[in-house]
């Protein structure tokens, strides 16, 4: 095969072009931190960062989940733990007008209070999170309680977050902490607080003592059971909402470590094979200056 000039140059010049490109790879490498930058870097570790990459998106919404139902549970126990101070205070009011000593004047300052107290209930029923009724079930943007039609105006349907792959966890409550009854088409309220409290004010302001300290003291204390309940429901699933993000945080912690031990460079090596590059790289352009020699046409000039 004969070697011509042109054949030299031509090689010279493929050569530089592959010391060019090892070279703009490696400095891409140094500027960006990562060791794919391409699909054509390294396709099979492509397709292992796409897959992590997703993995932890997917784990950024569950702790987003998991913070927001936090929220509703956290409101809810708040918004409990008041239900359960008016009824400890309609319990102390109820022994106290069982007495068949209270004078009438009693029994109405009684009666009075209890009426506010069933009013502060209704308020406990509409506590809202972000402008949501967190007691409505679904119907989470409209009052849940009328306390001027006494009607319950939630549904009980419940709030499913996905907190996992393939976990899902009930973060709302419904009417059902006050009793409220949802058996039918429509919520009853018959068996509810807000009917004891009005059967109660009435025996109040009539003076039936052992109405009071038999019916109507037995049925508080049902609301009272049905309550705790509820509260240690809501506990229980906080504890493992604050596990879940636990895991949650690890889980992260584990996926970009994967990920950087799946595409990012090893600096040291990195500067180093740069380095043994650009000497290559100045050894062929002093290779190629001795291929150039002065032809004719350069004496001709």
């Amino acid at each position: 095969m004969r070697i011509t000039q042109g054949v030299l140059i031509n090689n010279m010049l493929r050569n530089y072009n592959k010391n060019m490109a090892k070279m703009d790879k490696l400095n891409t490498q140094l500027a960006t931190g990562t060791r794919i930058n391409t699909p054509s870097d390294d396709p099979a570790g492509l397709v292992t960062s796409l897959r992590l990459r997703t993995k932890l998106h997917q784990n950024e919404q569950y702790k987003k989940n998991v913070s927001d139902a936090l929220s509703w549970m956290e409101i809810a126990d708040s918004a409990l733990n008041n239900y359960n101070s008016v009824l400890q205070r309609v319990r102390e009011l109820t022994v106290e007008a069982a007495n068949g000593t209270n004078e009438p004047s009693s029994l109405k300052a009684i009666a009075d209070e209890l009426k506010q107290l069933k009013d502060e209930i209704g308020d406990i029923a509409n506590t809202t999170l972000d402008d949501r009724y967190i007691f409505g079930g679904t119907r989470t943007m409209d009052k849940v309680y009328d306390k001027a039609s006494g009607q319950w105006l939630g549904n009980a349907n419940p709030i499913n977050y996905e907190i996992g792959e393939n976990i899902t966890l009930q973060v709302n409550l419904t009417g059902e902490v006050f009793d409220v009854d949802f058996s039918t088409d429509s919520p009853e309220l018959a068996g509810s607080i807000f009917a004891t409290l009005d059967k109660l004010i009435a025996d109040v302001e009539n003076g039936l003592y052992e109405e009071i300290g038999g019916a109507d003291l037995a049925k508080l204390d049902e609301h009272i059971n049905n309550l705790l309940s509820y509260r240690s429901e809501v506990g229980a699933k906080m504890n493992r909402l604050e596990m879940v993000n636990s895991r949650l945080e690890d889980t992260e912690v584990n996926y970009t470590k994967l990920l950087s031990d799946n595409e990012d460079v090893n600096m040291a090596k990195v500067i180093v094979e740069l380095t043994n590059q650009e000497n290559i790289y100045r050894a062929s352009l002093a290779a190629g200056a001795r291929i150039i020699q002065p032809s004719l046409v350069d004496f001709l000039r």
